[in-house]
């Protein structure tokens, strides 16, 4: 991808993500000087590794849109109603009908490059129900940039929040524990992945069958991008000796 296909990050879009983040730094103690002179630390550190192992794709939600179809529509579906391995022209009429701008095989070698798809007797199978973005050797931009925001958001709209506020009542909520062994953490790690996709794909479920429903009823309405994030949780040994505000 060249320089002029690359996602830009404005300003203003930078300021909503930094606002939480500094929130915290001056609440934690840091006088504006410190927390000014820490950022300049971090941006110095980041331009010496960041590069490394970041690519652009692109935005992220025509793949992700290009999954949900693929797990969705009975038109690349097996009987079973599981998702089918796909001849080539199959891959580029489901593009098509996602977003046809998008170069069949571009998408292709995006979603290969990732582990969400791999060759099966010369079809596109889908090993993946989600669209994942990283792999050993790289992670892609815009998919982490957009979950960057989207926390940040979260918790400055509640940072932001009044007793008059209108919106839906954002949460952040997390479940951890301290004292287990690497190979409990690995366990747990497995298990909750397994797990983890099984919510989301009720969630994605209803999403799917709520946004065909109440786009046919409020097409004049401006729409609203919803959903849930999750993430996994893992410290070096020497960040749990301590409990409280004095282990950060």
């Amino acid at each position: 991808m060249n320089q002029s296909q690359k996602t830009k990050i404005n300003c203003k879009r930078a300021e909503a993500l930094l606002y939480p983040i500094a929130a915290f730094l001056l609440t934690g103690g840091l006088t504006r000087t410190a927390a000014q002179k820490s950022f300049a630390v971090a941006i110095a550190r980041a331009q010496e590794t960041a590069g490394r192992r970041i690519e652009h794709i692109g935005h992220p939600s025509r793949y992700a849109d290009l999954i949900a179809l693929w797990t969705h529509d009975a038109r690349f579906l097996d009987r079973a109603g599981h998702p089918r391995p796909l001849l080539m022209n199959e891959f580029r009429a489901l593009v098509r009908a996602v977003t046809p701008p998008l170069d069949s095989r571009t998408a292709l070698s995006v979603l290969k490059r990732y582990g969400n798809v791999r060759n099966l007797r010369g079809r596109c199978s889908l090993v993946r129900p989600f669209f994942f973005t990283s792999s050993r050797s790289s992670m892609a931009f815009e998919p982490m940039a957009y979950f960057l925001s989207d926390a940040s958001s979260t918790l400055g709209r509640i940072l932001r929040r009044t007793r008059s506020s209108r919106e839906p009542e954002l949460f952040w909520r997390k479940v951890e524990t301290t004292g287990l062994s690497k190979r409990a953490a690995v366990a747990f790690t497995e298990f909750v992945a397994t797990r983890s996709l099984e919510f989301l794909e009720e969630l994605d479920d209803w999403l799917e069958t709520h946004r065909s429903t109440l786009n046919k009823r409020h097409r004049r309405h401006r729409s609203r991008r919803v959903g849930v994030g999750l993430f996994s949780i893992y410290s070096n040994p020497e960040m749990t000796t301590h409990v409280g505000p004095n282990a950060l």
